[in-house]
């Protein structure tokens, strides 16, 4: 019975190299995401949370974005402070609900 131990033990040492291996094949596989840095004086839009929320009139062609915003600071850890173009009212939000804001060109 001791010996069923040991070799269970062997077992479960190979099936674990098994998985770490495994994982280490599917990371590389992936690509990294990075995450967007905004400086002070971007212009940025917000996503519209929740998600799923429609607009009665308008369906399944929504607005998901909402803006543009000023971004007046950036703190560590993707946190940044907005504030809408013609207001005084700010919001400090997650960088992961920003993206940058392009104008059109007008003709």
């Amino acid at each position: 019975m001791y010996d069923e131990l040991i070799s269970l033990e062997e077992e479960r040492l190979i099936a674990l190299q098994n998985i770490v291996r495994q994982k280490e094949r599917v990371e590389k596989s992936y690509k990294r995401v990075k995450t967007q840095r905004f400086r002070v004086g971007d212009l940025v839009l917000i996503v519209i949370l929740p998600m799923d929320q429609k607009s009665r009139y308008l369906g399944k062609w929504s607005y998901n974005w909402e803006g543009p915003f000023i971004v007046e600071q950036a703190y560590s850890k993707n946190a940044y402070v907005i504030k809408e173009k013609n207001s005084y009212v700010t919001k400090v939000i997650n960088g992961k609900y920003l993206k940058y804001f392009h104008k059109r060109a007008e003709y």
